[in-house]
């Protein structure tokens, strides 16, 4: 597997992982008080997972060959 292959995991993980977040977004428009509390903290979760995955796939695409 090269780093570019690899980077383009990552990139496809977080493509995923910002669908997922709109989806919850929009359920957030029709839920309860105490369910909002639960969705806020898996988008919050979720959004920074995004980001890890993101300055990973970026490092990995900076490199080449080889991992």
């Amino acid at each position: 597997m090269t780093y570019k292959e690899w980077a383009e995991e990552y990139f496809e993980s977080a493509r995923n992982l910002k669908s997922q977040i709109s989806e919850l977004k929009e359920e957030m428009k029709a839920v309860t008080a105490d369910k909002l509390a639960e969705l806020t903290n898996r988008i919050n979760i979720m959004t920074t997972m995004y980001y890890e995955c993101m300055d990973t796939a970026r490092l990995l695409a900076r490199r080449k060959g080889e991992c």
